[in-house]
């Protein structure tokens, strides 16, 4: 599958934030630690995952909305 072009309007990232890729076939949650997004696509892409578009890739926000 031909790789899409991403383009990033983000700042550079300051810190080592966490991300998900997701499967949404197999519903499989691989958690990796990457400085910004670029670093998290070229991650993805040294796994060499069959079937691309079953992928997803999340981000995990520091503030999660709930109580104590």
């Amino acid at each position: 599958m031909k790789k899409q072009k991403v383009i990033n309007i983000a700042p550079e990232a300051e810190h080592i934030s966490v991300y998900i890729f997701y499967n949404k076939k197999y519903n499989i949650n691989l958690f990796i630690d990457a400085w910004g997004a670029e670093e998290a696509y070229a991650k993805f892409d040294e796994c060499a995952f069959e079937n691309r578009s079953e992928w997803r890739i999340m981000l995990e926000l520091a503030n999660q909305p709930y109580k104590d």
